[in-house]
């Protein structure tokens, strides 16, 4: 009899360390799953980059390369001709690049980041009403690229 309450003892403890194991096993596994703060400066870097080749595409109104920059989710909204015209028609466009103390990144996860800018805009027509706007932008990481929504870059220099 004693035997027996040996052997269930041996198999619970057996059991009982096997499920700490695993417990271990899978907290380890998500721990590596979120990114380390130096990793998550480098992601915050690449979404940065990103940004600034968009507004550089946008400053020097090259429509169809900054389509490309589009989330496909926006692109499933509006079609590379569509955009190019709604963009000619603004009358507002980035002007200069963009004062780094005003460029900020925001990790969210390793596919998202929100970028935070004063971004000036000049008037196409009237050089003389430039104005600076702080605008939040996310950016998605795509097939590998970071990409922004495209109707949010349509509404930018108009959205309070």
């Amino acid at each position: 009899m004693m035997q027996g309450w040996v052997m269930h003892g041996a198999r619970l403890l057996a059991a009982l360390m096997l499920a700490a194991l695993v417990a271990t096993a899978g907290w380890a596994s998500a721990a590596a799953a979120d990114p380390g703060p130096q990793e998550q400066r480098k992601i915050e870097g690449q979404a940065l980059e990103a940004f600034k080749r968009i507004m550089t595409l946008w400053r020097e109104e090259v429509y169809f390369e900054l389509y490309d920059q589009g989330t496909a989710a926006s692109k499933a909204r509006i079609s590379r001709e569509d955009f190019a015209q709604r963009m000619v028609k603004l009358e507002w466009l980035p002007s200069g690049e963009i004062n780094p103390r005003n460029l900020k990144a925001e990790f969210r996860f390793r596919t998202m980041v929100y970028i935070q800018a004063r971004i000036p805009y000049k008037n196409k027509f009237n050089t003389g009403e430039p104005f600076a706007k702080e605008q939040t932008v996310q950016l998605l990481l795509e097939e590998g690229q970071w990409r922004i929504d495209l109707i949010q870059l349509i509404r930018s220099p108009y959205v309070e």
